[in-house]
This record gives C-alpha cells, sequence and structure tokens, in this order.
C-alpha cells in the first residue's frame, strides 16, 4: 500500500523546523510529508510494557531508548517516527533526530502494517547502526524480527507463544508473555 494525500514537501531541514511548531506529527518521505495518525488502546499498552520492560536496562547501558516523539533520519533523508528505538550515539538534549539506532521497534496497525513492512523496512535496512528491525503484532502474540548478521544480510525470524525476544545492544531478552501482558 502507498502512502496517500502527502500535507506538503520540504528538506530534511525544513521539516525539523515545521515538527518543531506543529500539533500534528508528520514523516518525511521523498520530499513529501504524510500526517499520522493516532493508535489504539491496545497499540499504547504495548509500547507503555515495552518502554517499561526495556527502559532500565537502557538507561544501565548508557544508550538512550526513545518512545513515538523521537525522529530517526535515515541516510537517504527520511525522516520517521518509530514506536520505540535504541540509540548508543552521543546524547543532545535538544536535538530533534537520531541517526543511529540500534533498533528499532514498531507495533503493526490496520492503517500502517504495510508501510512498516515495506516502505518502513527498505529505509531502515539502510541505516549503518541498525541491528534489528522489530514489528509487534497487536492482533495477536506475534513478534517478528529483522536481524542484521556479522555479514551484513538479515535473517528474519518470527517469535509466538512464550517465545523470548532478544534486543542487540542491551543483551536484553524480554517474554513475549511480559509484552502482551496488558493487551485485551
Amino acid at each position: 500500500m502507498a502512502r496517500q494525500n502527502p500535507v506538503g514537501q520540504a528538506t530534511f531541514e525544513e521539516y525539523l523546523e515545521l515538527e518543531a511548531r506543529s500539533q500534528v506529527r508528520h514523516e518525511l518521505v521523498d520530499g513529501y510529508l504524510f500526517a499520522m495518525a493516532g493508535g489504539t488502546a491496545d497499540h499504547n499498552r504495548i509500547c507503555s510494557r515495552l518502554l517499561r520492560l526495556i527502559y532500565d536496562a537502557a538507561e544501565a547501558s548508557g544508550c538512550e531508548l526513545f518512545i513515538n516523539d523521537m525522529i530517526v533520519q535515515t541516510p537517504g533523508g527520511k525522516g520517521y517516527y518509530p514506536d520505540l528505538f535504541l540509540t548508543c550515539e552521543e546524547s543532545d538534549g535538544r536535538a530533534r533526530f537520531k541517526q543511529l539506532p540500534c533498533w528499532i521497534i514498531e507495533v503493526l496497525s490496520e492503517s500502517t502494517e504495510a508501510i512498516d513492512r515495506g516502505e518502513k523496512l527498505h529505509n531502515y535496512k539502510t541505516i549503518p547502526s541498525l541491528k534489528a528491525y522489530v514489528l509487534v503484532s497487536q492482533d495477536q502474540k506475534l513478534v517478528e524480527v529483522y536481524r542484521r548478521l556479522e555479514d551484513g544480510t538479515w535473517r528474519y525470524e518470527t517469535l509466538e507463544g512464550s517465545d523470548v525476544l532478544e534486543l542487540p545492544c542491551l543483551e536484553l531478552r524480554v517474554g513475549l508473555e511480559e509484552i502482551y501482558r496488558a493487551v485485551t
């Protein structure tokens, strides 16, 4: 599914200026701005659980965990707001974007699933620091992981039931039972 109804065009610098003033978040793809929709209660529950389960390990590692409101810039100049991501790049408290995520998590929704699986997967894989791209289903206890191997190739894996998600850079293991505990 292709994105529809862009709200305008901008360079990455113009995009950052707009986002600093805007009450609506946008993603920047090929110079076009696309408004983002809100999430469901289960989407928010899953994001909140993941934040809670990962935060302490991220803080202890010296890396930073971001949720929803920080932009990831791809090498091609695209700007996305992942649901969660971890970066170990130098901290700048005033920055509006990061370029070196270690991993990115997107919680799938009906309106964005095709974009998360297609456009974002393709563009995120171009980020040299990215070690894993994780897709978390809202509708079933299912997590999909695209993991970069040492030779630069990618391996796809699915996790279900009582499987455990292993997150690089933190050497953290998170059980699917924990992720989905509060989901209806």
